[in-house]
């Protein structure tokens, strides 16, 4: 179990690299590299969708019940 102020440490840097991730993808675009752009906006997503289950606890157990 993580203890919460290591949770909300690990929020805000999953929601910074999130961000990062996700302003790379406009360069990588207008760069013509439209394979790499879409990887770029998978892994902003995943890095959200992180963030997102951390906050409320969510694990693939959580499915399983």
């Amino acid at each position: 179990m993580i203890k919460d102020n290591d949770r909300e440490i690990l929020i805000e840097y999953r929601l910074k690299q999130a961000t990062q991730t996700i302003e790379e993808v406009s360069k990588l675009i207008d760069s013509g590299l439209l394979n790499i752009a879409v990887n770029r906006i998978y892994y902003g997503i995943f890095y959200s969708l992180t963030a997102l289950a951390l906050r409320y606890e969510f694990s693939h157990r959580n499915m399983l019940n």
